[in-house]
């Protein structure tokens, strides 16, 4: 072992990475609220607008991902492992990687500035990552 305790792998939530994590958490819970009671908007705000207002139950189906991947953070935080929460974090972020290229493959492979809202936030939890993976 490298001669730290079982404890240096727990984690204090009001930590810059525990507080970072319940933002990125209540943050995407928000979106998929938003997506799941105003799929117009929700569809704007992620880079593909709705073409046909029946449309909008597909939306629901990235909602409920939206929302139950925040619960997930929510529920890690909760338990306090540091480790657990970084991994799942770090395969969470391929989420908003994958939207960002679902964004670009609908503008015709055109950046459009939208997705700096999905890389961006890919970049923000890579940083969580990096602060829970170094105890801060």
């Amino acid at each position: 072992m490298n001669g730290g305790t079982a404890t240096d792998a727990r984690m204090k939530i009001l930590s810059p990475s525990g507080l970072l994590s319940i933002l990125v958490a209540l943050g995407i819970i928000f979106i998929g609220i938003r997506e799941f009671l105003d799929p117009t908007a929700g569809a704007v705000g992620y880079g593909v607008p709705l073409l046909d207002q029946r449309d909008g139950d597909l939306l629901a189906i990235k909602a409920v991902r939206d929302v139950v991947s925040g619960i997930l953070v929510l529920a890690l935080i909760t338990l306090g492992n540091r480790k657990a929460l970084a991994y799942a974090i770090g395969v969470l972020t391929l989420i908003p990687v994958f939207d960002g290229l679902i964004v670009l493959r609908h503008a015709a492979w055109v950046f459009t500035p939208v997705i700096l809202i999905h890389w961006g936030t890919a970049a923000f939890m890579l940083v969580i990552v990096v602060l829970l993976r170094r105890s801060k």
